[in-house]
């Protein structure tokens, strides 16, 4: 199969075990709310990074890096196959070709192909599988792939169900509205707007703690959110800035609003239990930074996102740092 090309339904992970650690939360998200502002219109430390029931940064709780084998690395070297979780909807990070929409392209994607070329010597030995956002984990914990690599956001609550890789991209969660809408920002004028989200995000749980007098709208991910502002069923879309940035840069009747609410990082995300190939993950993603201006992470950063991204989102890549 050609890199990028689309999977046929029987091309799946396999099943295997590994056995890793548990997971660092027990009760889930604990966001710390600044209860001494007076401005009912901000959300208080809600615009900082979540922080975990036991004090953690989600960002931070991956594992060191190491290129010493185990299950997880075998059972891919041994396939000779490397199978991605990848979107096919978001432009500049996982989407169609235009001028062939067999084959899917963008920043994410660079990433996949590199994570492949490590294991297996060869950036084109993997399979893009393209899933829907609510699927990212099911797929994962029944090893249909072996990671997503889908703008996929490091939380407390995900840790429980999956493990992440150190961070490739900082983020915030940012509203984007047509150029004509009278919202300024994550405030009270929101009141009577109808703001659409994806299923299973972060952008969901943030309208739900702190609506501002909006309704909240779902839809199946952020391109739909989009469609739904276009046919006037929502007013205003909230995702990852990065994600809202590259809907700005697609679609000129949009702006991004407001400043990032809440800053998110991206992470590659695995089983659980694969606690050998997240740290071969890691040591994939400390070459990929390497390099200063002439690394690879900089070249897909220009080849994708520079000249569509403002200056303050995430110009250069995201610290690890690690649990050991």
């Amino acid at each position: 199969m050609l890199a990028g090309s689309l999977p046929s339904p029987g091309d799946t992970a396999g099943a295997g075990h590994a056995h890793g650690e548990p997971p660092p939360v027990a009760g889930g998200r604990v966001v710390q709310v600044d209860d001494t502002t007076d401005d009912d219109d901000t959300i208080g430390s809600l615009a900082a990074r979540e922080t975990c029931a036991n004090g953690t940064d989600p960002a931070a709780y991956s594992w060191s890096p190491s290129r010493d084998g185990g299950e997880a690395v075998r059972r891919i070297t041994e396939r000779g196959r490397l199978i991605v979780g990848v979107d096919q909807n978001s432009y500049l990070w996982g989407y169609r070709a235009p001028d062939d929409p067999q084959t899917v392209i963008g920043f994410d994607i660079d990433l996949a192909r590199a994570v492949a070329a490590d294991l297996l010597g060869d950036p084109g030995r993997v399979t893009l599988r393209p899933i829907p956002t609510d699927q990212r984990i099911p797929l994962l914990e029944n090893r249909e792939v072996d990671m997503v690599i889908r703008s996929m956001s490091i939380t407390c609550d995900r840790w429980e169900a999956v493990a992440f890789s150190a961070p490739y991209f900082d983020t915030g969660q940012q509203l984007l509205a047509p150029r004509w809408s009278g919202i300024t920002g994550f405030d009270s004028s929101l009141a009577g707007m109808r703001v659409c989200s994806g299923d299973d995000t972060t952008a969901r749980v943030l309208l739900e703690r702190e609506p501002h007098g909006a309704e909240l709208v779902t839809a199946g991910g952020h391109l739909d959110c989009l469609v739904r502002i276009q046919l006037g069923e929502a007013d205003a879309l909230m995702t990852d800035g990065a994600l809202a940035a590259a809907h700005a840069a697609q679609d000129p009747t949009m702006r991004l609003i407001g400043e990032p609410i809440k800053e998110e990082s991206y992470g590659i995300a695995m089983n659980l239990d694969d606690q050998d190939l997240v740290r071969r993950v890691n040591a994939i993603l400390e070459d990929y930074r390497s390099g200063g201006d002439g690394s690879a992470w900089q070249l897909a950063y220009r080849t994708w996102l520079a000249d569509w991204f403002p200056p303050d989102i995430s110009p250069e890549p995201a610290a690890p740092r690690y649990r050991d």
